[in-house]
């Protein structure tokens, strides 16, 4: 491999751990929607007033 300008190599570095922590936020991100989709279809639905007991 051809040596390459040192700021290169940083910015690669840089752009490595970016992508990797990217990666790890789009997961929890994922996660969180995917728990709140579960709650939300356990949550009961609210009684319209329409059927409330006179």
């Amino acid at each position: 491999m051809s040596e390459l300008p040192p700021d290169l190599l940083r910015l690669r570095t840089v752009v490595t751990y970016l992508r990797a922590d990217l990666g790890r936020a789009e997961r929890a991100l994922s996660t969180a929607e995917e728990r709140e989709a579960l709650a939300a279809r356990r949550r009961p639905l609210p009684e319209p007033p329409a059927w409330r007991g006179r």
